[in-house]
């Protein structure tokens, strides 16, 4: 099983969208999760929901998660929003051929004009790695 997590800051916005983006494909032999590097347990961003649910897509249950070195030293792909979050885990000592960066900007207090752009900045850059087959 290949396990793969999405990272961004307080992981209610960017990362549980590619998360149910990635989970709504269906692929056979793959682990999906998002984490934050500032979570807090919060739940997901109104309007990530609303946009995701545009697209027939339900995260209405997901719930920021804290990632930890574990889960960071387990994961087969580390999915960034941005290279800050890639530099961080690099900083500690995750091997860097694990990360790769989409360079996504948060949308985090925009409107829904600006997360279904986000939304769809997400798809293509998940399409993208599926048919380049790091995921």
């Amino acid at each position: 099983m290949k396990k793969i997590v999405f990272i961004c800051t307080g992981n209610t916005c960017r990362s549980p969208m590619a998360e149910g983006y990635l989970k709504s494909k269906g692929i056979k032999g793959l682990e999906v999760s998002s984490r934050g590097i500032m979570a807090d347990g919060s739940p997901v961003a109104r309007n990530s929901l609303n946009v995701m649910l545009e697209k027939g897509i339900d995260i209405s249950d997901h719930i920021s998660r804290q990632l930890t070195y574990t889960e960071a030293e387990e994961a087969d792909r580390l999915i960034c929003m941005s290279s800050s979050h890639a530099d961080l885990l690099e900083g500690l000592g995750i091997d860097k051929l694990k990360c790769y960066v989409l360079g996504i900007a948060d949308p985090y207090g925009g409107d829904t004009e600006t997360y279904r752009a986000c939304r769809d900045e997400i798809f293509s850059a998940v399409d993208e790695l599926i048919e380049d087959g790091i995921i």
